[in-house]
């Protein structure tokens, strides 16, 4: 139980640290601005360089892991979606930014620290897999419906481009490539930076969590109260239990998998919704309410699902 409580507040306390930092207004706009291009555009990429050029893979059920996790992520996805086009009347564009609140997760500046502070760096492994495959799926489809329908005298050729650019802009994923690139390239680690390699991406999630944690601070939660409500349930409790059931009881996976697959669907809504939102000019109080939210919410539901599993 002591050490649950200390992962918890390992995790939280950083994003508490930054979102206390914003409030009290300690530091000049300008360099929290330069803190988090720090943070997300190069300490991020780097730290999952290193780490996906060091890992070994694992034998996993891949098929099974992703079915899991973006098949309950897609069905919460269009649960939103429907909910918002048949119940507030909204329009396609508009519905598909609700339904990426309602199933995209915070997974990177929030599920790497963790998922690495409770499972370790090896355990982590097929967790990152998801996080690989996290953007480049859900933001397909969603930007996909959105193009499809605000561009509906466009051709097929700019849809499908717009789509691949706002793919392209994805630095984690950029990271990522070229650490499995690195890896299965067999390119060795120099040796003068074997011993450095792991004290960097130790030092760089700390922050990376307190660059979330600052980035919360410049949402309002007061806003669209009540939908950011409906959209932490979806995400926060919804989501798990639906990756859960799939993940253990129709698919019989591994132990390892389904806790993953679960506290992967359990993370909060992703700030990125947020900057969909932004990006379209659609839905960005309605959204970023929810985005503190349900990061606020996610300190019980997953601190739930540790016990839950047993982690300690």
């Amino acid at each position: 139980m002591i050490e649950l409580l200390k992962i918890i507040a390992g995790v939280f306390g950083y994003i508490t640290i930054g979102y206390i930092i914003n409030k009290i207004n300690i530091l000049p706009k300008k360099l929290t601005e330069y803190f988090d291009l720090l943070c997300f555009n190069i300490l991020l990429p780097l730290a999952l360089i290193c780490y996906f050029w060091q890992v070994t893979f694992p034998s996993i059920n891949s098929f099974g892991l992703m079915l899991s996790f973006f098949g309950s992520g897609i069905i919460i996805f269009f649960t939103g979606f429907f909910t918002s086009r048949f119940l507030f009347n909204y329009k396609p564009d508009d519905s598909s930014l609700f339904g990426l609140a309602s199933c995209f997760g915070n997974s990177v500046a929030m599920g790497i620290p963790l998922m690495y502070s409770i499972l370790g760096p090896i355990n982590t492994i097929p967790y990152m897999i998801l996080v690989f495959f996290h953007g480049f799926i859900h933001f397909t489809y969603t930007t996909v419906i959105i193009e499809i329908y605000r561009n509906r005298t466009s051709n097929i050729i700019h849809i499908i481009g717009q789509t691949i650019l706002g793919l392209l802009k994805n630095i984690v994923l950029f990271g990522m490539i070229i650490g499995i690139t690195l890896n299965y390239s067999k390119i060795n680690v120099p040796i003068f930076l074997e011993g450095k390699i792991q004290i960097f991406v130790t030092l760089a999630l700390p922050l990376i969590l307190i660059s979330l944690g600052v980035a919360l601070g410049n949402f309002k939660i007061r806003d669209n109260i009540k939908l950011a409500f409906l959209l932490t349930f979806l995400k926060n409790f919804l989501h798990p239990s639906i990756a859960f059931i799939i993940s253990n009881f129709l698919l019989n996976l591994d132990d390892l998998l389904v806790i993953i697959v679960t506290i992967a669907a359990a993370l909060p809504s992703g700030s990125q919704s947020y900057y969909f939102a932004y990006r379209y000019k659609s839905l960005k109080g309605i959204i970023s309410s929810n985005v503190v939210l349900s990061t606020a919410t996610s300190f019980f539901t997953i601190s739930a699902l540790l016990l839950f599993f047993d982690i300690t």
